[in-house]
């Protein structure tokens, strides 16, 4: 009996963390609908020039609106890009409801046994970073015709 109450228990921790009713929501819903669907209105709300509107539920779903009728909804996907023993990479495109042509946040995190770090990793950015230290370090080629220079004492 213990599994069982244990099973059922961590089975309403894992729900509790979804947005109840969203899987529910689909294009054509009245702004009334949505409401009714999600149990509640949304945490916050941002309009757009073109009329339409995101209502954010939490940072991670959201709908477009347009003229009180439901046309998108977004959650945040995340994936993992590397996994090592040391470290991780995941990668987040955070929901985003924007008129069309308009994009969302993307973000990055390394997870390491010291540490998470929240930002963006562009690796030919570290790459050309790297490049450019090294060669800051490299000693110039000897001219030609003459004798090496000698250093410094």
């Amino acid at each position: 009996m213990r599994p069982a109450l244990l099973t059922a228990l961590l089975a309403l921790a894992a729900t509790g963390c979804a947005t109840p009713g969203f899987e529910k929501l689909y294009p054509g819903m009245t702004a009334a609908q949505v409401a009714d669907t999600m149990g509640k209105g949304p945490v916050r709300a941002q309009e757009f020039t073109d009329g339409s509107s995101a209502w954010y539920f939490d940072e991670d779903h959201c709908v477009l609106m347009r003229d009180q009728v439901l046309v998108a909804k977004s959650t945040t996907e995340t994936r993992t890009a590397v996994h090592t023993p040391v470290a991780s990479l995941k990668e987040q495109d955070k929901a985003w409801c924007g008129p069309p042509g308009t994009d969302g946040r993307h973000e990055q995190r390394i997870e390491t046994p010291f540490g998470t770090f929240k930002g963006t990793v562009d690796p030919a950015a570290v790459t050309d970073q790297v490049r450019n230290s090294v060669r800051n370090q490299q000693v110039p080629p000897p001219s030609e015709g003459g004798p090496a220079p000698r250093p410094a004492p």
